[in-house]
């Protein structure tokens, strides 16, 4: 193996083959056993199948110095006595008095509960722990992250606190046996990394640089096209005005026409005399008026009225003349203010 230091999730629920060439089944990777009073892996615990799927088998203890982890699989040696009883021997425990550190409290000495242990780094020599990641829970993992606790500041299993025990040393309901992991003090203080509230903090200050970065970038652009866009208002606004300048003067010369065209006004008094007298002409002759002669004068009044809107329909066409070239220069203007921007 390239490295001698391993992890229980690289070795958890792995598969594990023996008997000549490896080929025979035994079973799987259930949990690792940890030394009573020591920070260190003695050995794992081979789940083995039940014999015709009904007849449960006991675990199978097997030491660190018994198998070996190849191509993803625990292939286990020959020698019986790196397994149950005979291996405790070798290795001068007892398999009762050993701990299985996987979901135990870890507790400081003040007294401080920090969570679990979860995945814990070992040497597949030695047996030495060198670090464990304190489990808080999936949630917390996941948004929070872990805390990584080295192997030094493990002080290993004590009772009388932590979680009540089960197996040999468990005691009454009223009475349970506790134990737990101890750790200095100073574990406490290890931050907490790798968590989603933690990458979505960086992920946030790199896109903020990233936004006043554009900004920045963008800020000359935008000064220059306001520019060139105020530009482009003043000479349209000065076409405009120029345009309006000529129609004021348009208007002004089509009200003097269509004037010129209707004629004087009538006065006011004079018409209305002139009325009355028509009006005492009528009452006074009426006998002697002819039914022939009031239609002889009918012609010249529409003669009379059809010159004078004759005269302002010439005025009124030379002004609309007009004001159309007025609007065809406006166009013109515009349209020379725009393209010189």
């Amino acid at each position: 193996m390239a490295s001698n230091l391993i992890t229980t999730k690289e070795l958890h629920n792995v598969r594990v083959m023996g008997g000549k060439n490896a080929t025979k089944r035994i079973g799987k990777v259930r949990a690792f056993v940890y030394h009573p009073k020591e920070r260190r892996c003695v050995g794992i615990m081979v789940k083995r199948p039940d014999l015709l799927w009904m007849f449960h088998r006991k675990d199978l203890f097997v030491s660190l110095d018994g198998f070996e982890f190849e191509d993803g699989r625990v292939v286990l040696s020959d020698d019986s006595k790196t397994r149950d009883k005979a291996a405790c021997k070798a290795i001068d425990v007892r398999l009762d008095d050993c701990v299985i550190w996987g979901g135990m409290p870890v507790v400081t000495e003040s007294g401080a509960t920090l969570g679990t242990v979860g995945v814990v780094t070992f040497s597949l020599l030695t047996g030495k722990v060198e670090s464990f990641l304190v489990d808080t829970g999936a949630t917390a993992n996941a948004l929070l992250g872990t805390r990584s606790v080295p192997g030094d500041l493990v002080l290993g299993f004590r009772r009388g606190i932590g979680c009540a025990l089960s197996g040999e040393y468990e005691g009454s309901d009223e009475n349970p046996v506790l134990g737990a992991i101890l750790v200095k003090d100073e574990a406490a203080e290890i931050a907490i990394e790798g968590g989603a509230a933690e990458k979505a903090g960086a992920a946030t200050a790199v896109a903020m640089d990233k936004a006043h970065t554009a900004v920045d970038k963008v800020k000359p652009k935008v000064n220059e096209a306001a520019h060139a866009a105020g530009d482009a208002v003043n000479k349209g606004a000065y076409a405009t005005g120029k345009q309006i300048g000529k129609a004021t003067g348009m208007f002004s010369e089509f009200k003097e026409e269509y004037d010129k065209a209707r004629g004087p006004k009538p006065e006011k008094n004079r018409a209305t005399d002139e009325e009355a007298l028509a009006v005492d002409d009528v009452e006074e002759d009426t006998t002697e008026v002819v039914p022939d002669e009031v239609p002889k004068k009918k012609p010249a009044k529409k003669a009379s009225q059809d010159s004078a809107s004759e005269g302002i329909g010439r005025a009124v066409g030379s002004q609309l003349k007009a004001a159309g070239g007025m609007f065809s220069a406006f166009k013109e203007e515009f349209d020379k203010a725009r393209r010189d921007d």
